[in-house]
């Protein structure tokens, strides 16, 4: 649920009502927008796990005053809030520590929160706008992430171990990316000869690792004609077929006398290159 409260004086939108959050969380572009002194963070915290299973280090935390509600049926609460610096939908996210000292009562159906205050119960009511441009603004964020290919390998088997049923509920973990990538050119006459390396190097470290490559250009195989004689004892790749299963011949496909031209010099392109290399 998505309201607006009150925190230091600030009225600040966008703040998830989150019982599944253990700790509270302020985002450092919320922060930094409130102008709060720095002296007030606390630096010395401990990593937070997110539900997605990560490691989040954050900024600090800081204690601030929470209040639900309009008077003269509100509430104020001081919390600590931990200060964490990543993209976000959301300004702040309210976890089960303050809405157990607020004694709230939510109800999602209703997107209505109450709370015990001296003039009677409060109430705060859900703001469906604020929640539906937070949702568009993750899909948003999570669509406009390009793909990833460096690849952080831990554990990885030594491609012994049987290949996952593809129906299994819970295959085997694979690795993830481990930063964004961005492709070099090596040679000026060939301009098809790239690779990929990581957008994390410092300028002049990328620049020195750049020419290190296109000095070292022989040692790349851009073609099967690049690497012959290759023992199967260094890598070898079968196709997995079972003998008790009898063989299906797939329908004939007509095509038009174009496409027939370019099939066949795809293949027998690729039998060229990869004469020596298969039996």
């Amino acid at each position: 649920m998505i309201i607006r409260v009150e925190i230091a004086d600030y009225d600040v939108g966008r703040v998830l009502i989150d019982t599944g959050s253990s700790v509270n969380v302020i985002f450092a572009d919320a922060f930094r927008g409130m102008g709060i002194a720095d002296s007030q963070v606390i630096r010395q915290i401990t990593p937070l796990l997110s539900f997605s299973g990560d490691l989040v280090q954050p900024v600090g935390s800081v204690s601030l005053p929470i209040a639900f509600g309009v008077a003269p049926r509100k509430t104020i609460t001081y919390d600590q809030f931990l200060i964490v610096d990543c993209p976000t939908a959301y300004n702040v996210i309210v976890g089960r520590t303050t809405l157990t000292e607020i004694k709230a009562h939510l109800s999602p159906h209703m997107l209505l929160m109450k709370f015990p205050t001296c003039n009677g119960t409060g109430a705060v009511r859900g703001d469906q706008l604020s929640a539906r441009t937070c949702y568009a603004t993750t899909l948003k964020s999570v669509a406009s992430k390009p793909p990833r290919e460096a690849m952080s390998v831990q554990g990885a088997s030594n491609g012994n171990r049987p290949v996952d049923d593809p129906w299994e509920e819970n295959p085997t973990p694979q690795t993830q990316p481990a930063e964004e990538l961005e492709t070099v050119a090596l040679s000026e006459e060939q301009p098809d000869w790239c690779v990929k390396i990581g957008t994390a190097l410092t300028p002049p470290l990328r620049a020195q690792f750049i020419e290190f490559l296109r000095h070292h250009l022989e040692v790349f195989a851009w073609s099967y004609d690049d690497m012959p004689n290759i023992s199967p004892e260094v890598i070898s790749h079968k196709v997995s077929m079972s003998l008790a299963y009898k063989p299906v011949r797939q329908k004939h496909r007509s095509y038009d006398a174009e496409r027939y031209e370019v099939m066949r010099n795809a293949v027998s392109g690729k039998l060229k290159a990869i004469i020596g290399f298969i039996r």
